[in-house]
């Protein structure tokens, strides 16, 4: 295995966070996991309620 330079292991690193951000955003934008995004954040914000309220 070839070994990377820093700049060449951020640079791989970066590219992944960009395209980790384009895919999340694509799925969000289908109308069929929009629904899907609205009841996973209702239930994490009502976890998060009952853990600031304990």
């Amino acid at each position: 295995m070839v070994k990377l330079s820093p700049e060449a292991l951020e640079a791989r690193r970066e590219y992944r966070r960009q395209y980790e951000r384009e895919y999340r955003r694509r799925w969000r934008q289908k109308p069929e996991n929009k629904e899907k995004q609205k009841e996973y954040e209702r239930r994490y914000w009502e976890r998060k309620a009952k853990e600031l309220t304990q």
